[in-house]
């Protein structure tokens, strides 16, 4: 059955979603959920998209309605667009307190280059020397970080115009053109879609799946309010039960309820072989590779039993994978491009003729193209005059071609699959194979693109499903890193000033920062390899994998083979989940409701399941806070 929302709407119907309500929405949002997603962070390690978006569509559809005057639904997409772009963007100010203990922590002193400890080749532009007031005063408001401030304030507006070009230019290709389905966007248009048009047989469903997604983060978040959880976060660790038998393998099932949702959305076969993907790398290989000295020394050497599965995945990935999982975005690039080169050729074509005849389009793909293009090359100029002794061709083919094959693989992944996975920075493994010497390069670099292109553009589809000017929504989406870039200064200020970074209360970045400074040391001192070969034959096996899809659909076998390499990249634990999660909506909610209404309701059911869990977090976070504020002192 194909509902209204799986229909785009035509261009002459699109509607303007900008009103002085929708600005005021947004910065109400930006004060309150920008510092709320920092400390998540700072305490979890994740950001809060979800939460700031459920409770903020909620909240002002409600308010509206109740004053009389409710949102118009392209009103409340560009609001929730906002916010999602908002409440994911780690602010940039977040890596400048990190730089502070990278200088002061003990661990770098003992690095070195050229006979000089690594924490004194700290560039001012990346954080004051060591000793520095501003480090005793714990504030980003000092003279001491003014060279740092402007440097990462360029970056950041040069990342800000080359995704949202980037993402113009998707949008119009895999939506427009392609028409591809992105599955999490007919989710997203659902819960605006319930919450402006109060059908009662989609608020029912609704209200079920707010029900279920409450009890399931009741579970899994309670613990943070009264000390004992009741669900481990972020899964069961079962490497203690099974080392015995898979040594090395990363085995434990995830209890995030997000990624359980995410699931819930994907067809049986996308699940499962994404789950064929994760277990090949993860458990079969890792095992494979743990049982003997023959294939990786350095790894053998250092794994012993009672590792976690945290443990196992930092050590196994850098002396394993570090160089495959960089193959594999390759592979699955020139894959992408060899499967679908008519398609995305004539894609190409249609893109160049309305830059051609501008008019013609709904969006303003001429400036997208050389947003683009004026980003990414300012970004080079920027480095380059910081580090002016590093190949200027590196930094242009890396900013420019890398960036745009990347942003092209997440936007058609989650186009097709409904996700792409978190991919490794990969601007060390660049730089491994230049002759730079020095640490600022290791750890600053130009625009490269790490998929976030994907969501802009998933949002795109919601733009034309929600009958929005894609224009407006781009607005928004502007409005959004503008305010991350001024709140998030703001905030990270407030929350280094309340206690030291890392520190007991935010506990994510004890265990997290001296891996980060510990993996920036030994790349920088180029003790960690990355092995050319290794990075064909993760090309080599991506490209192979993807290409059976073909011979698949050629003797009449329907097996989707690219959700498989996006499962490389995926850890077990949250790959069963995903299983399970695709399990229960397909086989036993559908059979519960019947096929055919199941089929038709089940968007309105999983976006009240992820309105559920951002209410049910967001007011565990409040307490939290509450709980904490009577307990902080100046110092």
């Amino acid at each position: 059955m194909v509902t209204e929302l799986e229909k785009i709407t035509p261009e002459e119907k699109l509607e303007a979603g900008i009103t002085w309500r929708v600005v005021l929405a947004i910065l109400t949002a930006a004060v309150l959920f920008i510092p709320v997603s920092l400390y998540l962070n700072l305490i979890s390690g994740a950001l809060s998209p979800a939460i700031a978006v459920t409770i903020i569509a909620i909240l002002f559809s409600e308010l509206t309605r109740f004053f009389g005057a409710p949102l118009k639904k392209q009103e409340l997409f560009v609001i929730y667009s906002s916010v999602a772009v908002m409440s994911s963007t780690l602010p940039p100010y977040y890596w400048l307190v990190y730089r502070t203990f990278y200088v002061t922590t003990p661990i770098t002193q003992y690095f070195l280059i050229d006979g000089v400890p690594i924490n004194q080749l700290v560039p001012t532009w990346l954080a004051p020397p060591l000793g520095a007031a501003s480090y005793e005063l714990r504030t980003l408001l000092h003279p001491d970080w003014v060279s740092a401030l402007i440097v990462t304030g360029m970056s950041f507006a040069f990342l800000a115009m080359a995704e949202i070009g980037l993402a113009i230019m998707f949008t119009y290709i895999f939506v427009k053109e392609e028409k591809l389905n992105y599955p999490l966007a007919h989710v997203e248009a659902s819960l605006i879609n319930v919450l402006i048009e109060r059908k009662v047989q989609h608020m029912s469903v609704y209200i079920l799946g707010i029900l279920t997604g409450v009890i399931y983060a009741f579970m899994t978040y309670a613990g943070f309010l009264f000390g004992v959880p009741l669900l481990p976060i972020p899964w069961f660790d079962l490497v203690w039960l099974t080392e015995k038998y898979v040594p090395g393998a990363l085995v434990g099932i995830a209890t995030d309820p997000f990624t359980l949702g995410l699931g819930m959305v994907l067809p049986i076969k996308v699940a499962l072989s994404t789950l064929i993907g994760s277990v090949s790398i993860w458990i079969v290989a890792n095992t494979i590779f743990t049982s003997s000295p023959a294939f990786f020394p350095d790894w053998f050497a250092e794994y012993y039993k009672g590792m976690t599965i945290g443990s196992i995945y930092q050590r196994s990935f850098q002396r394993i994978w570090i160089s495959p999982q960089f193959g594999f975005i390759i592979g699955i690039a020139l894959a992408l491009i060899l499967a679908y080169r008519k398609t995305f050729g004539r894609s190409l074509r249609l893109f160049a003729s309305a830059i051609i005849r501008p008019s013609e389009a709904d969006l303003p793909l001429r400036f997208s193209l050389i947003l683009f293009v004026f980003a990414s090359l300012g970004s080079v100029a920027l480095f380059m005059i910081l580090i002016p002794n590093f190949p200027v061709w590196v930094a242009i083919v890396t900013s420019l071609g890398l960036s745009f094959f990347i942003a092209m693989v997440a936007a058609r992944s989650l186009g097709e699959v409904g996700y792409f996975p978190a991919i490794p920075w990969p601007w060390q493994v660049i730089v491994y194979f230049t002759p730079y010497r020095g640490y600022a390069g290791w750890v600053y670099s130009p625009y490269i693109n790490l998929g976030y292109t994907g969501y802009l553009t998933q949002l795109g589809k919601v733009s034309y499903l929600t009958s929005t000017r894609p224009t407006h929504y781009f607005i928004g989406v502007t409005a959004a890193f503008i305010l991350v870039s001024i709140v998030g200064l703001i905030a990270m200020d407030f929350f280094w000033r309340l206690s030291p970074i890392p520190s007991n209360v935010y506990p994510i970045t004890m265990i997290y920062w001296p891996i980060y400074a510990t993996n920036d040391s030994l790349f920088a001192t180029r003790q960690i390899i990355v092995r050319p070969e290794h990075l064909g034959i993760g090309a080599a096996a991506a490209l192979g994998v993807v290409s059976l899809e073909m011979l698949f659909r050629s003797i009449g076998i329907s097996f989707p083979t690219f959700p498989i390499v996006l499962g490389f990249f995926i850890l077990p634990p949250y790959a069963i989940i995903i299983f399970i999660g695709s399990l229960l909506a397909n086989l036993v909610i559908s059979r519960s409701f019947g096929r055919e209404r199941w089929e038709a309701t089940k968007n309105f059911f999983i976006a009240g399941f992820f309105s559920g869990l951002g209410i049910t977090v967001g007011i565990g976070i409040s307490f939290t806070l509450l709980s904490r504020a009577s307990w902080i002192w100046p110092w």
